[in-house]
């Protein structure tokens, strides 16, 4: 540890540790210590390889202060034969990222050569098929500025698994090279007030990304992207969504669910007021084949329908339902 370095009260500086082992330290020391913060201060950037904060013997309600920038590296060699997420947080009790801080994934290296997109949700499926067949091309080999090839797996941004009580709010992700924010197995979600960038054409990048998580309100958020701003897949249960902004991207989707003729399962989804800018869709439901619609009454807000069932869809994508 750095000898400068100033210790604060049930608090850890990433700086007083170094870069990808110092926040293992860093996290490590706060861990141990209930309602503790960990600091990532403002003005400086920090190259940080894949990593896991893990629990599930930390002490709960832990606060990771990210006020600098996280940055993932961009040579193939610190990911190896590649991961499925870059940071991951797992199995903790009352965990939250806040601050005005910045996660850069360096997704350009990971987007050029880029395979074909998942066929459910490429336009020009949509557009094309003419024998109800989706050509597939091998995947191709991404390079990095130095010619190195970038491992085929591209990762999350940031991942949340096995968590109850997660917040994440203030912070930006930008760039990563696959979905920016993913909450997997999680309860209790709550994100508000950040925001996700990435260019339109940046290939699989999903904003928010949710599966097997229940009772989450996002709201407050600005999510351009090159694919959903929000993605909810099976799983998903008492999801809640408004005033938020989306775009670019593909719009707001549940699903796509079903596929290799499995069962999915989601209930309780709310979105509205929504504004969507330069988006493929609105909002959708994607599914691998035909599926049913059940027991979902709706009233319409007007008096003269004396709250009659009724169903007002507007600028809504329905794909093979019935």
């Amino acid at each position: 540890m750095n000898n400068n370095c100033i210790q604060l009260p049930y608090s850890w500086l990433t700086w007083c540790y170094g870069a990808t082992q110092a926040f293992q330290a860093a996290w490590a020391a706060a861990c141990k210590v209930a309602a503790s913060t960990m600091i990532v201060p403002a003005e400086y950037a920090f190259l940080v390889a894949p990593i896991s904060f893990s629990g599930p013997y930390c002490q709960a309600d832990i606060v990771f202060q990210l006020d600098g920038t996280i940055i993932a590296p961009s040579n193939a060699n610190a990911w190896g034969r590649g991961l499925f997420q870059w940071l991951e947080f797992t199995k903790l009790v009352g965990i939250t990222i806040q601050g005005k801080g910045t996660i850069d994934g360096s997704g350009s290296v990971w987007w050029q050569d880029y395979p074909f997109e998942d066929p459910i949700d490429s336009e020009s499926e949509l557009i094309i098929p003419l024998n109800n067949t989706v050509q597939q091309r091998p995947p191709m080999p991404i390079r990095n500025e130095l010619n190195g090839k970038m491992p085929s797996m591209k990762p999350t941004a940031l991942r949340f698994y096995g968590s109850f009580n997660v917040t994440v709010t203030g912070i930006t992700i930008q760039n990563s090279p696959q979905c920016h924010l993913k909450f997997d197995n999680c309860v209790g979600v709550f994100v508000h007030d950040m925001r996700v960038s990435s260019p339109g054409d940046s290939p699989n990048t999903d904003g928010i990304h949710l599966q097997n998580s229940k009772d989450v309100l996002i709201h407050s958020t600005d999510l351009a992207c090159g694919d959903d701003c929000v993605s909810i897949q099976t799983g998903c249960t008492n999801v809640y969504i408004h005033n938020v902004n989306c775009g670019p991207g593909h719009g707001i989707s549940i699903g796509g669910l079903g596929k290799d003729n499995t069962k999915a399962c989601v209930s309780n989804i709310t979105v509205r007021d929504i504004v969507m800018h330069g988006t493929m869709t609105g909002v959708r439901v994607k599914t691998w084949q035909v599926f049913l619609i059940s027991a979902m009454p709706y009233y319409s807000k007007f008096a003269t329908c004396n709250q009659k069932s009724s169903l007002i869809c507007r600028g809504f994508t329905n794909q093979n339902t019935f």
